[in-house]
């Protein structure tokens, strides 16, 4: 049984966190075939808690923690010395993952456990296949998609068959067939396991023995609480759209890496594609179809091998497209890079040649409208605030048109749908890439979808 008892966590270390607290007496039950659902909005803690149930606790360097956490009436920190006792699944799969190829990752906490040579290989085979990767077992995972990472992380917490898996937002970033089969596992209730979500409450029916809302404290959920957050808010586009739009014309791109991973060369392949100024379009797939990969063509990261995109009559060249397009990538700590929120605006801010005067008015506009404080560490803030500050920057950019990369992930429909219609209300073109459907469908009414490489109509 994982007990956990009056459990608070508030930082004091770091000036920009000095006394937050970020819940207080939490206190829950989880036994070893018991499945437990914790729904909380961004920036309620559930990434803290999930690193304190798993051992992780930030509590010698960020802040102060109080209360107990037992598993089998074990303290934690005896429990904790037995690694067959728990796995955690993290949000963010690129801060966790440490070994330079896919079999290295999910071999390196099977040798921890010291299991022998056959039984690792066993192992090995029956997760690679469930979850999809055996073709990627030598490659690089630097190499993999965020989607596929996600599931690199489900495999290095399946080998170790421990007592509990503790589950972060584990659903983003799958696609749905995926989705389904963690379902499956969850389903299976061969441990016990603590999901932290707030989103796919579809994918949730049958699934779990107790729900509960983390919102400073932990309370149980009814099913009006529950319903809550399966809410999506009616989206209407808040700027016109125009004849000017960005045209991709017979592109093919041939990908130098993921290449390799395929029994083909894997080209991204484009006859018609077409995004208005002002208009908000979608562009779905399962993970590894190409998203990203065109994402980075249309944004002049990569450039075509033949075809063309043209924006006002113009074909426009590589370079051409960094200043068109702006693309925010699906993590958004590939693109953060200074010490400060503050820091990273008034960087971003440094091409419009303003006075001081003027960019600190204009930095302190933006910290303003997207919910930041200036003087946050920039690798201190939860995942969602990472994901807003990515957003100011473009913002700030003021771009004809923006690729957003699995934006939903991280941030509840509410507060995706206030990002979208800010940077739609310059009169800006958006594409909106997406595995949550319902979300999809409650943007807009067309779209793309793109099938190993391939793009269609939607």
């Amino acid at each position: 049984m994982l007990k956990v008892e009056n459990l608070s966590f508030s930082y004091t270390v770091y000036e920009s966190t000095s006394n937050r607290v970020l819940f207080d007496n939490v206190s829950f039950e989880c036994g070893e075939n018991e499945n437990v659902l914790i729904l909380g909005n961004p920036e309620k803690g559930k990434s803290t808690l999930s690193l304190i149930l798993s051992g992780l606790t930030p509590k010698y360097n960020d802040g102060t923690l109080k209360g107990t956490i037992t598993y089998d009436l074990m303290d934690v920190s005896t429990a904790l010395d037995e690694m067959t006792v728990f796995s955690l699944v993290v949000q963010n799969a690129t801060d966790f993952i440490i070994s330079s190829t896919v079999e290295e990752e999910i071999v390196f906490p099977m040798e921890a456990l010291g299991l022998d040579k056959k039984e690792m290989e066993k192992r090995l085979s029956e997760v690679l296949s469930f979850w999809g990767l055996e073709k990627y077992r030598d490659i690089s995972t630097s190499e993999l998609s965020g989607g596929e990472k996600r599931r690199l992380m489900l495999c290095a917490a399946d080998v170790c068959q421990s007592k509990y898996i503790i589950y972060d937002e584990a659903f983003d970033d799958l696609d749905i067939s995926y989705r389904k089969k963690l379902s499956q596992r969850l389903k299976e209730r061969k441990c016990g396991s603590v999901v932290f979500a707030s989103h796919y409450l579809s994918c949730f029916d049958g699934i779990f023995d107790k729900t509960y809302i983390l919102d400073n404290t932990l309370i149980e959920a009814d099913e009006k609480l529950i319903n809550r957050f399966s809410e999506i808010p009616k989206f209407i586009i808040n700027s016109k759209i125009t004849d000017e739009e960005l045209v991709v014309r017979n592109l093919t791109f041939t990908h130098p890496h993921r290449s390799v991973l395929e029994e083909r060369p894997f080209t991204i392949k484009v006859d018609n594609f077409s995004l208005k100024k002002g208009d908000v379009v979608t562009l779905k797939g399962l993970n590894g179809s190409g998203k990203s990969t065109f994402s980075s063509i249309l944004c002049g990261l990569y450039d075509k091998e033949s075809g063309e995109i043209r924006y006002k009559g113009k074909s426009l060249k590589k370079k051409e497209l960094s200043r068109i397009v702006g693309y925010m990538f699906q993590n958004p700590d590939f693109q953060i890079f200074l010490p400060t929120a503050y820091d990273e605006l008034s960087f971003a801010l440094d091409y419009l040649k303003l006075t001081q005067k003027e960019k600190k008015k204009r930095v302190e506009e933006l910290l303003s409208i997207f919910n930041l404080k200036g003087d946050e560490v920039a690798s201190l803030m939860s995942y969602g605030e990472r994901k807003r500050l990515q957003c100011a920057i473009y913002y700030s950019l003021d771009r004809p048109f923006y690729i957003l990369d699995e934006l939903d992930s991280a941030l509840d429909y509410k507060e995706s749908i206030r990002l979208i219609n800010l940077l739609s209300s310059k009169g800006s073109g958006i594409l909106l890439i997406t595995h949550d459907e319902e979300f999809a469908n409650k943007i807009t009414n067309h779209g793309y979808y793109i099938e190993n490489g391939v793009l269609y109509a939607d």
